[in-house]
C-alpha cells in the first residue's frame, strides 16, 4: 500500500519523461515542417488581398472618368485652393487618394497593402468628411488635407501603392480611361530609381528579398502579377519603360509609378521606402 501511494507521488517516472520528449520532438517537426506552409498561406491571402485593393483604386478611377469626359481625377483641376493646402501640395499622391476617399470611391483601408513592411505606413483612421470642423478642415476644402504619402515621416503615410507620376507627356493620353493593356497607372511600391536593391523594403512585399514582386495594375482593368530580378536584362521595365524611374528625359512623361509629394505640372518629390 505505501510503494502504491509512493509511486503515485513521485511525478514523472522515466516512461514519462521519455513519451514527453518523443511528444516534444513530434510537435517542434510539425512546426518547422507548418510553419513554412502557413507563411506560404498568408503570404498568398495577402498577395490575393492586394491585388484585389489594387484593382478597387484602379475601378475608383475608372468610375471617375464615367462621368468626367474619360479623365481620371486632377487634384488641382477639382480644387486647386485645397490641392495648396493638402500635406503634399499639388497634383501628390496624398491629394489624390484623399480626393477619392471624399467623393466616396473607396476607403482609407484599401490604400493599405496587407504585406506592407514599412512600420511609417498606416491606414488613415480620422478621416474627416467636413461634417466635424476642426480647424484642419476648413469651411470649402474639397477633401481631408491631413492625408500623407511621406514615406520617411514615421506613422506619416497613409498610402501603400504606386501611382503614375500626374505630370509629363502621357498625363493627357494614359490619365484616363485608355483601356491600354500595356500601360501601368498603379502598383505595389518598387525600390528607388527602378535599381535592383535586395536592401530595399519593397522586396519585402511579396518576394524572397531575391527579387522584386507585386501586383500591377494596368489601364484595361487588368492586375498583372510580376517580378524582376537583378538578372533581367532590364529589371522593372515594362513596355520599354521602367516602372519606377522616369527615363526617357521628361520628368513623368513615361510610366512611372512610385508615392510623389508636392507636383507640379514640371517636378514632383518622389518617396522611397
Amino acid at each position: 500500500m505505501g510503494n502504491s501511494n509512493w509511486s503515485t507521488r513521485r511525478g514523472f517516472s522515466h516512461f514519462d519523461l521519455i513519451t514527453l520528449i518523443v511528444v516534444s520532438l513530434v510537435v517542434a517537426l510539425g512546426f518547422a515542417i507548418g510553419c513554412p506552409a502557413l507563411h506560404r498561406a498568408r503570404h498568398g491571402t495577402d498577395s490575393l488581398t492586394c491585388s484585389t485593393r489594387l484593382n478597387q483604386i484602379h475601378k475608383g478611377q475608372i468610375l471617375w472618368a464615367n462621368d468626367h469626359d474619360g479623365s481620371y481625377p486632377l487634384p488641382t483641376k477639382v480644387s486647386p485652393e485645397t490641392a495648396a493646402r493638402g500635406a503634399q501640395p499639388g497634383n501628390s499622391t496624398a491629394n489624390l487618394h484623399s480626393l477619392m476617399i471624399y467623393k466616396g470611391y473607396y476607403e482609407p483601408y484599401q490604400l493599405i497593402c496587407p504585406a506592407e513592411p514599412n512600420r511609417n505606413v498606416v491606414e488613415f483612421r480620422d478621416y474627416k468628411f467636413g461634417d466635424r470642423p476642426d480647424g484642419t478642415f476648413q469651411s470649402g476644402d474639397a477633401w481631408d488635407v491631413r492625408f500623407s504619402a511621406d514615406l520617411g515621416k514615421r506613422k506619416g503615410c497613409n498610402v501603400s501603392y504606386a501611382n503614375m507620376a500626374l505630370l509629363g507627356g502621357r498625363l493627357d493620353t494614359q490619365w484616363r480611361d485608355s483601356l491600354s493593356a500595356d500601360f501601368a497607372v498603379f502598383s505595389d511600391r518598387g525600390p528607388k530609381n527602378g535599381q535592383p536593391d535586395r536592401n530595399s523594403l519593397t522586396y519585402r512585399l511579396h518576394g524572397a528579398r531575391t527579387s522584386w514582386t507585386g501586383n500591377v495594375a494596368y489601364n484595361d482593368g487588368h492586375v498583372g502579377w510580376t517580378s524582376f530580378s537583378g538578372a533581367d536584362a532590364q529589371p522593372f521595365g515594362v513596355n520599354g519603360d521602367n516602372l519606377f524611374f522616369a527615363d526617357d528625359g521628361e520628368m513623368g512623361g513615361d510610366m512611372w509609378l512610385g508615392l510623389f509629394g508636392e507636383t507640379t505640372e514640371e517636378a514632383t518629390t518622389p518617396y522611397w521606402d
